[in-house]
């Protein structure tokens, strides 16, 4: 079996990102097709937000290598205020050192023929790059965000944005491969970078692993005759707002009985208990038909989603018009229909090209009414599963079908190393 070396922040037990799937599930999956990993990771008290449960996912074939790290937030904040330099590329540069030392460890003692970083943090492919020009390995870069946007987002630091595209560039021509988790994004990377060959990006994205969903497809009956919509994970008032749902709600006037209305939010934040949130729900008589609720572990979620009706996508940002949630193929491969908050983009496209659901502009309130409207009569008829994607148009998205597309770009390179 052949040997790849991961460098990747979110692994488990780490749980504050989706993105953290995404590697557990490349490295569990990965030996089916000839490849081995070794993670190189952080210590476990580097994560705020951490599951167990999917700790013990990983398989007892990979092996993983937790380093110390500096913190520059953490630990050389003076005053809750540190210098933009000492957080260049993020502020988890300090992991880099023991990285790049526990990687050097590992090739002296375990050679490898690949050298895979993931971002964010963009920390992770400084230590691919030294690791991989050190072994003389080839260096494959996987993009799950953008590592800087055009115009910066408000707030950043001159020298942070600067540094970034000049880092972000070199990385870019120093690979031998790059992956991308989205072909909008692949495209914006392709588009700043001319002179690369088109063939040197390739797109993985995210989806489902089968193997979470354990049960048969479908809706687990709850009988208590409401129509509920499930939300996992972080809202925000920047581009994860729910509030204009609950005004369309509103402004429909009656023509849905809002009594048969239930909304869930699994691991809403701060913002659900805002005095905006309050406000708006009491203004539109929502107060008790909506629910805010801790965050929980992955499998809980998936199970809070199984008693679903329809599955509450929220992304309305200009910036993440490219970038799909790993959440909607959840969504979808639990046999629920997708009402998604979003403007028009990668997210979008997902929902048309499987049939899965509606994708509505939140500032265009006629057409979220009319999608209200078109899902409760479905609903009302015990139709709904009618909105739902069929299982053909989902068999792309699983994870371990995905992974065979990484591990053939991990083959070519080794073969031509």
């Amino acid at each position: 079996m052949r040997h790849a070396l991961v460098i990747a922040f979110h692994y488990p037990p780490e749980a504050s990102s989706s993105g953290v799937l995404r590697t557990l599930k490349f490295t569990r999956y990965l030996p089916d097709y000839g490849w081995r990993a070794t993670v190189v990771t952080l210590r476990r008290d580097a994560y705020e937000t951490t599951d167990p449960g999917l700790e013990a996912q990983i398989p007892e074939a990979v092996r993983v290598v937790r380093t110390g790290y500096l913190n520059t937030k953490r630990h050389l904040a003076v005053g809750g205020r540190y210098p933009a330099l000492l957080a260049t590329p993020d502020r988890w540069i300090g992991w880099l050192p023991w990285a790049v030392a526990a990687g050097r460890r590992i090739l002296r003692e375990d050679p490898a023929q690949i050298v895979y970083s993931t971002s964010p943090h963009a920390t992770a492919h400084l230590i691919g790059a030294r690791l991989s020009r050190a072994a003389g390995l080839p260096w494959v870069t996987d993009f799950r965000d953008p590592w800087y946007e055009e115009p910066p987002e408000p707030g950043t630091p001159a020298i942070v944005h600067w540094s970034s595209r000049r880092l972000e560039r070199n990385s870019i021509a120093r690979a031998s491969h790059v992956v991308t988790s989205t072909a909008h994004l692949g495209a914006m990377l392709r588009g700043r970078y001319p002179g690369e060959p088109a063939g040197k990006f390739t797109t993985i994205v995210n989806g489902f692993d089968e193997a979470d969903f354990g049960g048969p497809r479908g809706h687990r009956p709850r009988g208590d005759g409401k129509l509920l919509f499930v939300h996992t994970g972080n809202i925000n008032a920047q581009f994860r707002d729910p509030r204009p749902l609950f005004r369309a709600i509103r402004a429909l006037d009656g023509r849905i009985d809002t009594s048969a209305l239930a909304f869930r939010f699994i691991g809403a934040g701060e913002f659900g208990e805002s005095a905006a949130m309050s406000q708006c729900l009491a203004e539109t008589g929502l107060t008790s038909r909506v629910a805010f609720l801790p965050r929980t572990a992955y499998a809980a979620a998936l199970d809070e989603l199984a008693q679903a009706d329809v599955g509450l996508l929220l992304q309305a940002s200009e910036d993440t018009t490219g970038l799909v949630p790993a959440k909607l193929y959840e969504y979808l491969r639990s046999g629920k229909p997708v009402l998604a908050l979003t403007l028009p983009g990668a997210s979008a496209e997902v929902l048309a090209e499987t049939s899965g659901g509606w994708a509505v502009n939140p500032l265009d309130g006629s057409a979220l009414s009319a999608a209200l409207l078109e899902i409760h009569r479905f609903w009302s008829a015990g139709t709904l599963e009618r909105c739902c994607a069929k299982p053909d148009a989902l068999a792309p998205f699983d994870r371990r079908r995905l992974t065979g597309k990484l591990a053939d770009i991990f083959q070519s390179l080794a073969a031509k190393d």
